[in-house]
């Protein structure tokens, strides 16, 4: 249903373009029109304009990419698949690639280009765990290994995935000034999922598919980076089908 012309014109790089919500975002992002680049590890997507094969940890690498990437781009969408739940996979897939490939890129985008990346809605724990965000936000890949135990991910590696989706977000949002005098905004989607898809319980709910999760989320994806959000910057944008809410509603009995 996404509109062909969406992102018509737009020149469009996706980290994690072969395979879960990058591969459906690479191909929902050409349906709309757009020039897409992608980068991964190995390619998929054939309708990309051009791939830029990356070691997700080795930043030398991610350097390499950015710099091959073509100058004035206008967008960027940091959604690598997570290979499963290990803290240190999660760092530095999850936390690490993003951004720093971001950071790398951000001074060559295009005047009003936009960034999206994934992030985590903020709950009654996010002030009790800023120091581990404002950890997380500084940390480097040669101190992913010290930093597990210093704030006891191996103990609950559950809570690696929220660590790293509130570091993505905060960091977002304190980049958005500095960004926004080139023109450029930079917000975070909060899917389901890794993959975007649902969980079989909301499915039934909801009387859809896991999949569907997905393909939803990737269009809120194309929203993000389409001309349609340029008024949002340093945002979280949830695509989860109401599971936040749904949270949220059960914590304060509303």
């Amino acid at each position: 249903m996404t509109p062909s012309t969406l992102l018509s014109g737009k020149r469009i790089a996706i980290l994690g373009s072969a395979g879960g919500l990058g591969l459906t975002l690479a191909r929902a992002a050409q349906n709309a029109g757009a020039e897409v680049h992608g980068i991964d590890r190995n390619r998929n997507f054939e309708a990309v304009a051009a791939f830029y094969r990356a070691d997700l940890a080795d930043p030398d690498a991610l350097g390499e990419v950015a710099q091959a990437l073509p100058m004035g781009l206008d967008g960027v969408a940091f959604v690598p698949a997570l290979p499963g739940d290990a803290p240190r996979d999660l760092l530095i897939h999850g936390l690490l690639a993003p951004r720093v490939l971001a950071q790398s890129l951000a001074p060559r985008l295009a005047h009003g280009a936009a960034i999206v990346m994934r992030g985590a809605p903020v709950s009654q724990h996010w002030e009790d765990s800023l120091p581990e965000i404002r950890a997380a936000m500084a940390l480097r890949h040669e101190g992913v290994d010290s930093f597990i135990p210093r704030w006891g991910l191996h103990l609950d590696p559950a809570r690696t995935s929220q660590t790293v989706g509130w570091a993505l977000y905060a960091w977002a949002m304190a980049q958005c000034a500095t960004l926004a005098g080139r023109g450029i905004r930079i917000n975070t989607l909060t899917p389901a999922s890794p993959d975007g898809s649902l969980p079989p319980t909301r499915c039934a709910v909801r009387a859809d598919y896991e999949t569907n999760g997905t393909l939803l989320a990737a269009d809120a994806a194309l929203f993000l980076l389409s001309d349609l959000s340029r008024g949002m910057t340093g945002a979280n944008l949830v695509t989860d089908g109401g599971l936040t809410a749904q949270r949220l509603c059960r914590r304060d009995g509303l």
